[in-house]
């Protein structure tokens, strides 16, 4: 009695509380909501598809409302766990408690809460990240699937599988409704909208009719770069305009460390990983080389032909050498790097998040990660170094991939209805 009434109380932290009448949806919004609804509680995948910023997330709030009204519970699936925090906040304002988060970085303490809670049916909504799809829930009665097209949801190691493919069967298996939401669906959710296999449901316009940012292209054929720079004086002086009025910049480049590939200049010897065969990225901060693909180190030392230790050169741009290049040109604002190096820990990628939002940082350097789903007021300029070099690497689909992830950073820009610019 005395264990069942410690876990009571732990249940009631994810009480749910009806407070969706604080928002209020727009004509598109209804629309959408209302075509969900029609289709029905049992077995179909819908694609809620919207520009970033539209609202798709109120649109599936207010569905997963009905199906807690029912008495049933329902699970939301989101790609990356640096993206649960800021999205808990979201769901705390629409459904007036805490949700229950279930990732890799979950205690165990509050894990044994979930799975007790969920198999009796006192926890009613779930967020987790590819593994929480296998949870023993009660009473499922909808998944959701946000940035279906993600490929974060694709496990490679250990037991290899695509959680959202996974959610779709487990949808089936329980004969209950599934929704993918996206702004720009993958080539396989495409198809089955096309062959009508999935419902379709599409929000046009951004909330509160923000507009989308404006794109200007940089050619750095015509700009002249300095020696060891990767970005144009042209590209600053437009930066600069945004930094004078308060505004945040972001600085993007989908690639983690220094510099992607280290090559000696005399022997022509270049780094390569021993398992993959693709060039080791170098990491300043660690003083390393690393694979990443399996994860392999390696030191830097090596002697060359002469027995002379190698004459390196290291080609090419990573986020830490943005950085750098950065803290020469704007020495007095303050600049941070969000990649999955800086926030290996939950509680820093936690600090840096608030401290973005309170407009406590000026310039952002970031990875992919920071293209989903993220909301920053203050943030109206985005620029993308070396925006050409992205779509050439080890992937078949790196193209499909370069479309998704630049219209997903688009949506980082100007959400508050600011007049905003990514420059490439």
């Amino acid at each position: 009695n005395v264990v069942e009434k410690k876990f009571d109380k732990e249940f009631n932290k994810y009480k749910i509380k009806n407070n969706k009448n604080f928002f209020l949806l727009n004509s598109e919004q209804k629309k959408s909501l209302d075509f969900i609804r029609k289709i029905g509680k049992k077995y179909n995948v819908t694609v809620l598809e919207g520009v970033t910023g539209s609202g798709k997330t109120l649109v599936y709030f207010n569905r997963i409302q009905d199906i807690i009204n029912d008495g049933q519970q329902a699970l939301i699936l989101l790609p990356e766990i640096a993206l649960t925090n800021q999205f808990s906040e979201r769901f705390k304002e629409f459904f007036g408690s805490s949700p229950a988060i279930w990732h890799s970085g979950t205690s165990i303490k509050n894990k044994k809460i979930i799975w007790k809670g969920i198999t009796e049916g006192k926890i009613k909504i779930v967020i987790g990240a590819r593994s929480s799809l296998f949870l023993p829930f009660k009473n499922l009665g909808l998944i959701i699937v946000d940035e279906e097209h993600d490929p974060s949801y694709k496990q490679d190691e250990g037991v290899s599988y695509n959680a959202r493919d996974m959610a779709i069967t487990r949808a089936s298996i329980e004969n209950i409704p599934i929704h993918l939401v996206t702004s720009i669906p993958s080539i396989e959710t495409y198809n089955n909208i096309v062959n009508k296999k999935y419902y379709s449901t599409r929000l046009e316009k951004r909330y509160k009719e923000a507009s989308l940012p404006k794109i200007e292209i940089i050619n750095l054929h015509s700009e002249i770069l300095n020696k060891e720079s990767w970005i144009a004086n042209k590209t600053i002086n437009e930066v600069n305009k945004f930094l004078e009025k308060g505004e945040q910049v972001l600085f993007f480049l989908n690639r983690r460390g220094y510099a992607p590939f280290v090559i000696c200049k005399k022997c022509g010897y270049k780094f390569q990983c021993p398992n993959c065969s693709v060039n080791l990225n170098y990491h300043k901060n660690l003083n390393k080389l690393l694979c990443h693909y399996c994860g392999f180190k390696s030191s830097l030392s090596r002697n060359c032909k002469d027995n002379i230790k190698c004459d390196l050169s290291f080609c090419g741009p990573g986020v830490e050498r943005i950085f750098a290049e950065l803290k020469k040109i704007y020495p007095n604002k303050k600049i941070e790097i969000f990649s999955s190096d800086t926030l290996e820990k939950n509680e820093l990628a936690n600090e840096l998040l608030k401290k973005v939002e309170k407009s406590k940082i000026d310039i952002l350097i970031g990875t992919q990660l920071l293209s989903k789903g993220f909301h920053f007021p203050k943030l109206n300029c985005i620029v993308v170094v070396d925006g050409d070099f992205s779509s050439h690497g080890y992937d078949l689909r790196s193209a499909e991939k370069n479309v998704q992830l630049y219209h997903q950073l688009s949506g980082r820009a100007g959400r508050e209805g600011n007049f905003s610019t990514i420059f490439f």
